[in-house]
């Protein structure tokens, strides 16, 4: 079979990565955690561990950017820096951003951000990033709050968000 060019490896690595994007969601609950009445949105330890393995990767696939071939330096760069921005963006969401709400305020901390705490009034919209797959919350105020699915709590947030609506 290697004669004519097939190899299995394609299937193998696109097995996993839907294995590990199964397992991330499969392990994200539904409910978020309560501090008192305030509902904390926060990713799980799967994310987490993604995250931070992501990190590593990146820093592999930078370092052998920097060996890549006379001819391949621009395909290169790009996949470095594609890497780049995914890793520096999901470690940012999963360790730096927290996120949380009752029924009177929205809450959301990040070091760009700040420290905010904002009434439902505030509440703009909420959209879909095709390019993220995620959900994002626009208030005033705060900006975009980017919402993924993977996010434990995400859906009793989108139930709250749909109740609020209709009231």
């Amino acid at each position: 079979m290697e004669e004519s060019g097939f190899t299995w490896s394609p299937i193998y690595s696109g097995l996993i990565g839907g294995l590990v994007v199964f397992s991330i969601v499969f392990f994200t609950n539904s409910e978020s955690k309560r501090d008192g009445n305030v509902r904390l949105l926060e990713f799980g330890i799967i994310f987490k561990s993604f995250a931070i393995l992501l990190v590593i990767v990146t820093v592999f696939i930078l370092y052998a950017m920097v060996g890549s071939f006379e001819g391949q330096e621009v395909a290169a760069t790009l996949v470095g820096l594609g890497f780049l921005a995914g890793s520096t963006f999901f470690s940012y969401q999963a360790f730096f951003v927290r996120f949380g709400y009752d029924d009177e305020f929205i809450y959301f901390k990040s070091p760009i951000a700040g420290d905010n705490k904002v009434p439902w009034d505030n509440f703009e919209r909420v959209g879909y990033s095709w390019l993220l797959q995620a959900d994002y919350i626009v208030v005033s105020e705060i900006g975009k709050i980017w919402c993924s699915n993977m996010l434990n709590g995400h859906s009793e947030l989108m139930e709250y968000i749909n109740t609020r609506a209709r009231s």
